[in-house]
């Protein structure tokens, strides 16, 4: 059985994967990443292939590592084929992410209309129509970003944590002291973009959420959502056996 790596370098931290074909085999998430992690994740397997997107500058030492460790190494970059369309005015600058999260999305959802939500330190809310086109999407501040901002950008409102169990908070609309206000503030700005996208797209569409708080909001949304936490990883797998087909 073929095996492959992806690597999504995200704002705060890499998600390195081991996949034999279409199964998820293994996963780590390293806040630095560096030649000697992914050396140490792959521990001489033999790769028939290896994709690398980042959201951020490339790291080109990690890079040439992979050319070591795999037969054929692919960069998520706009000139990449993918498996479905892509319309935006200007696709140079698609996040690598979004993409892997759409592509994600589609090879679970081949068909739909599809609304992904990729939350993390941003939330991305983006939609693929029936056709597998990508037709756009909008970018938000994450629920930490949130956090952080009406801490730093006021002169008394505190640093309130992220609410790691944010199912606990379901049921409770209106804070009664000023932590609870912004944490209910934050959390259900964001729950409340993902219902309004939702309404707004075709009937049936179907809900996908993705990303580290993807499980943590799916828990307060009180219609269907399908969790993946892996979805931008998922995405770059079939982004490259795409390739390699």
């Amino acid at each position: 059985m073929s095996q492959y790596l992806t690597i999504d370098q995200g704002n705060s931290e890499a998600k390195i994967s081991l996949w034999e074909d279409t199964q998820l085999v293994d996963t780590v998430i390293e806040a630095r990443l560096t030649p000697s992690s992914v050396e140490r994740f792959v521990n001489g397997r033999r790769l028939n292939g290896a994709i690398y997107c980042s959201v951020v500058q490339n790291n080109g030492p990690v890079i040439n590592k992979l050319s070591h460790l795999a037969r054929c190494v692919y960069r998520l970059a706009p000139s990449t084929p993918l498996p479905i369309s892509i319309d935006y005015s200007t696709p140079t600058t698609l996040g690598a992410d979004r993409i892997a999260a759409a592509v994600g999305a589609w090879s679970d959802f081949k068909g739909k209309d599809i609304l992904v939500i990729d939350a993390g330190t941003a939330v991305t809310y983006d939609y693929v129509d029936s056709t597998g086109t990508y037709r756009g999407g909008n970018i938000a501040p994450g629920i930490t970003m949130e956090l952080k901002a009406l801490n730093q950008f006021t002169a008394r409102l505190p640093l309130v944590p992220f609410p790691e169990r944010m199912a606990s908070l379901k049921g409770s609309l209106l804070g009664r002291d000023t932590a609870e206000a912004i944490t209910l503030g934050s959390v259900y700005s964001v729950v409340a973009s993902i219902g309004y996208y939702r309404s707004r797209l075709p009937e049936g569409t179907v809900t996908v959420l993705g990303g580290g708080c993807g499980h943590h909001l799916a828990s307060l949304c009180d219609f269907d959502v399908h969790v993946d936490e892996h979805l931008v990883s998922k995405g770059l797998n079939r982004i490259l056996l795409y390739n390699e087909n």
